[in-house]
């Protein structure tokens, strides 16, 4: 008996105890929402804090609604909102025991460039002041502003970067590839959009008309993202639903004008002498009038017009997001044309606060015909013949590759939350590619990609240290290739890795969970696996099957060390900061690097393309020093970004034509290659800005920058082979503009930014070293034998400098409902490009188009 009124008692106190505790303390509820957008804010930090500024619970909005509910003890305490990229939210709050006060919050966007939110450095959301390593952040207003059908066109206008006939070059850390291989890793929505034979980037797949943003990181980053980062990483961020609809329809059609030599504009000419493939008699020139075809070659007036359109709506949990394109060229290259149809469709379901899921689609379906070399002639074997340099836009006979091509991808994810606000995310993609080409050069590959990851912010409560940030994860891609261009025979690729990053912070500013110092350590382990036919083809001159050397490529590379990456960020001032970054990268051959065989071309100028099963995979490491200041002059704010960078190769991979043996004295014995050139080294420095303001009524968006680079060989000195396949007497890596400046500027007039003129430019110095056979095919024998007329052109004409001026004008009209609220809109814009008529080579026997005009209207509502 005793027992048991000894239990009730202290059960009795536990209550009371309990109750005095409950009933002491209050609860504060509401909803998080964009004061613009009207949109909820997910995910954003709430910090309560007592009159001394000590911290004393904090939470989080969910990430469904926005919604947020912390209790604590009765009292007057400070709240703190903050979200990246938004000013921070502060109130006084009063907190009464057993009551509930509810608090809405608007949050506004803080109009700082320095406060744009990037992931893809880290992986975890940071702003661009905090990173530590350089990356670059792309609005979508400039996609749409300057017309750009394909995003490379719009990644061409970042500093330090450069697209070279469909392959992405940051820093000089890529030359020429034809159609295989990447050392710039192209991702969107964080997953890898590279075909799984060819490592090739296929941009008209973006959808330009749904993109966030773009972020382009600068450096290695093969710690995070694994092969093909070596040289840096192109981000496309989808746009999602938000709570009020949104449609948007554009139209637009460009002309081409007559180029800066009329002699060159062949749709001119009454008759010109072209490769017919529909006729499949690669030796019988066919004379054509270009006015007057109407054949799917497209030999006719150059024309590109297109019409796209976007939807975003929220229905309940579910949010939607469509998108299509339909592209129609006819090319200012004779006989290269695209029609190409895509339409893609974004689904996620969000289940709770805690769980959401979807599947993303992307169709493509296509014909286009490709252009490689010009029909310009020039000296023959021992002088003879003449230089010809009037047909820069026609093709060498047999060099259109016409292609039938259907691409679509599948990208099922996962996302979910844990107790402890871990983030577990799993992205799957399937990527079919069917290539039916020309020439016998049709390929298939399937590639599929699964990636788990896991990330947590673990709150360390103390005036030194903040909160430490962790990001792990696990990566698989299978892809199976099956290609004329790779003797009809069966290719495997098995690839898999694992990686951790880690970011924590020192120094606490005090009252805040702002650190000034922010370290960032990376590792990453990654096994890759080719698996080959015992005997394969390596010229397709000669059908002969040899042994393959290394059929099943683990077996001779054994499983790789794991890469590293370390970086660091100190906020010196509130506006500056201060950074250093170190990474290693790695690259694997491709299917096509190693295996690829086919000739370009028909009867005696035709250019074989060899394989190289021998082709050993690439590494590196790439290292930066950089500040970033940000001033606020008046009503100007921006930064001011240097950097100085070194980055170096071992076994870099580059495609070069003018193979075989350096004794070589027949044209039969040069041909193209995928081969390991030697270790390189590049060091260089960039100067950026970027920054927005008023003068008057007029406000100004600003981006510029110059790079200049130093590529070399390390071993020229003494590799003779090098320098007898290089068109320079001195050392510098082939196709690299040492210098490029990059400058773009527009300008808002009248109520509610209606009117904007935009004002850019590129310039390129010379592009001075190239593969020495493009300017004497026969480079061991004396004389100048210039078969394609390149020496010549590159010395009276031009040789890869330019100076690319581009404007434009867009009036936007809104339709505003009795509330002053816009309900829809309708914008007019005019582009030009290339203002000057500039007549450029891009690279070797491949000119860039004459002046174009291009009309764009918007319909959005």
């Amino acid at each position: 008996m005793k027992r048991q009124t000894l239990i009730y008692w202290l059960f009795t106190i536990a209550l009371v105890l309990m109750s005095s505790v409950v009933f002491g303390q209050g609860t504060i509820k509401g909803i998080l929402m964009d004061s613009v957008e009207n949109e909820p804010m997910l995910g954003a930090e709430i910090r309560i804090n007592d009159k001394e500024g000590n911290f004393v619970t904090g939470g989080a909005s969910d990430f469904v609604e926005g919604a947020y509910e912390i209790s604590v003890a009765a009292g007057t305490y400070d709240l703190f909102c903050s979200y990246m990229g938004y000013a921070t939210f502060k109130k006084e709050i009063t907190i009464e025991k057993g009551k509930t006060l509810e608090l809405n919050i608007n949050m506004f966007e803080e109009a700082n460039v320095l406060n744009i939110v990037t992931k893809t450095a880290s992986r975890f959301e940071t702003s661009v002041g905090k990173s530590s390593i350089s990356i670059d952040v792309i609005q979508p207003s400039l996609v749409d502003n300057t017309n750009a059908t394909k995003v490379d066109e719009v990644v061409d206008k970042v500093p330090g970067v450069s697209v070279v006939d469909g392959q992405a070059n940051i820093r000089g850390g890529s030359g020429f590839s034809y159609g295989a291989g990447s050392r710039v890793l192209l991702l969107v929505d964080d997953l890898p959009l590279l075909s799984g034979d060819a490592g090739q980037p296929s941009w008209r797949d973006i959808p330009v008309e749904n993109i966030s943003q773009i972020e382009v990181v600068k450096g290695a980053a093969s710690a995070l993202y694994g092969s093909s980062a070596l040289n840096g990483i192109i981000n496309i961020r989808t746009a999602y639903a938000k709570n009020k609809p949104f449609t948007k329809v554009s139209v637009f059609q460009t002309s081409f004008l007559t180029p800066k030599r009329p002699v060159t504009a062949w749709w001119k000419r009454d008759s010109i002498e072209v490769w017919d493939a529909a006729n499949n008699d690669v030796d019988d020139a066919d004379t054509l009038n270009p006015q007057f075809l109407s054949g799917r070659n497209g030999y006719r007036k150059p024309i590109e017009l297109g019409v796209q359109f976007a939807h975003r709506r929220k229905i309940g949990k579910y949010d939607l997001t469509l998108g299509g394109n339909y592209f129609y060229q006819d090319s200012y290259r004779a006989g290269a044309y695209e029609r190409k149809f895509r339409v893609t469709a974004n689904n996620r379901y969000r289940f709770s606060t805690k769980v959401n899921a979807g599947i993303n689609l992307n169709f493509n379906y296509g014909q286009s015909a490709s252009f490689f070399l010009w029909n310009n002639t020039g000296t023959l074997l021992f002088g003879s013949g003449s230089n010809d340099a009037n047909h820069i836009y026609e093709p060498l006979a047999g060099t259109i590759t016409e292609s039938t091509v259907m691409r679509f991808n599948i990208d099922p994810f996962l996302t979910a939350y844990d107790n402890k606000d871990g983030r577990h995310r799993l992205q799957t993609r399937y990527y079919r590619v069917s290539n039916e080409n020309g020439q016998n050069q049709s390929n298939l590959s399937h590639l599929f990609y699964g990636e788990y990851q896991y990330q947590r912010k673990f709150k360390v409560e103390s005036s030194f240290f903040g909160d430490f940030k962790l990001v792990a994860g696990a990566v698989g891609t299978y892809t199976f290739s099956r290609s004329q261009l790779f003797g009809n025979a069966d290719y495997r690729v098995y690839n898999a890795g694992a990686y951790i990053q880690g970011e924590q912070g020192f120094i606490k500013e005090k009252n805040s969970e702002n650190t000034k110092l922010n370290l960032t350590f990376g590792i990453r382990w990654e096994v890759f696996n080719i698996v080959s036919p015992d005997s394969v083809q390596i010229d397709p001159r000669n059908p002969q099957l040899v042994e393959n050397p290394e059929p099943n490529s683990i077996d001779k590379t054994g499983v790789p060390r794991p890469r590293f990456r370390v970086g660091l960020n100190y906020e010196l001032t509130p506006f500056t900061f201060l950074r250093a970054s170190w990474g290693e990268g790695y690259r694997y051959p491709t299917i096509a690097e190693r295996y690829i065989a086919t000739q370009v071309g028909s009867g005696a100028s035709s250019l074989a393309i060899l394989a190289n099963p021998e082709l050993k995979p690439e590494s590196g490491w790439s290292a930066e020093i950089g500040i970033k200041q940000g001033f606020k002059i008046g009503n100007w704010k921006g930064f001011v970004d240097l950097s100085g960078f070194w980055t170096e190769y071992q076994d870099m991979m580059e495609f070069t034509f003018g193979g075989g043996d350096p004794t070589a004295t027949a044209i039969n014995n040069i041909f193209f290659q995928s081969i390991n050139v030697d270790d390189t080294r590049i060091r260089g420095f960039e100067c950026s800005v970027m920054g927005t303001g008023n003068i008057g009524s007029v406000s100004f968006n600003v981006l510029a920058g110059y790079t200049f680079i130093a590529p070399e060989f390390q071993n020229w000195d003494t590799d003779t082979v090098i320098q007898t396949l290089s068109s320079s007497d001195y050392n510098i890596l082939k196709y690299r503009n040492v210098h490029n400046v990059k400058f773009d500027v527009e300008a808002f007039f009248l109520k509610d930014k209606a009117l904007s003129v935009g004002f850019s430019l590129n310039y390129n110095s010379r592009m001075e070293n190239i593969d020495k056979a493009f300017e004497d095919i026969i480079f061991n024998v004396p004389g100048n034998d210039d078969q394609f007329g390149i020496g010549y052109y590159r010395e009276n004409f031009n040789s890869g400098e330019f100076t690319n001026i581009s404007a434009r004008i867009g009036y936007r009209y809104a339709f505003k409902n009795a509330d002053d609220k816009e309900i829809a809109a309708v914008k007019l814009s005019l582009v030009g490009k290339n203002l000057l008529n500039q007549e450029y080579m891009i690279r070797p026997a491949l000119v860039d188009a004459p002046t174009n005009i291009t009309v764009r209207l918007d319909v959005e509502f």
